[in-house]
């Protein structure tokens, strides 16, 4: 693996403390040394970002990102929202086993 493109909604503070949680990640989750991490902030999330986020940041300007917005894994939720509703009340056990089981299908019909 040489290089690793993450997409994450604050990306621009994530990163700052990236080293203190690679640390304290076991052994066998860690980076090699010579993998170079690059991060993005998703194309719809940018616009909230400070001016100089946009530059450093933006998906349109990383070399090998592609046309792609980064927002992938934001489309799920959507399809999963409505769900609130029935499992607010729920204990910790059920509600993770439901949303689980929302997600595992979800999935499915991808």
């Amino acid at each position: 693996l040489h290089s690793v493109l993450l997409s994450y909604d604050i990306f621009c503070q994530w990163i700052k403390k990236q080293a203190v949680r690679h640390a304290q990640l076991p052994p066998l989750l860690c980076l090699d040394s010579k993998t170079q991490l690059t991060g993005v902030i998703p194309k719809f999330h940018l616009p909230a970002h400070k001016q100089q986020c946009h530059m450093k940041f933006s998906l349109n300007l990383r070399p090998g990102a592609g046309r792609k917005d980064g927002e992938g894994i934001e489309r799920d939720w959507a399809n999963i929202n409505p769900t609130a509703n029935s499992t607010k009340e729920m204990g910790k056990g059920s509600w993770h086993n439901t949303i689980d089981d929302l997600f595992g299908g979800w999935n499915y019909c991808k």
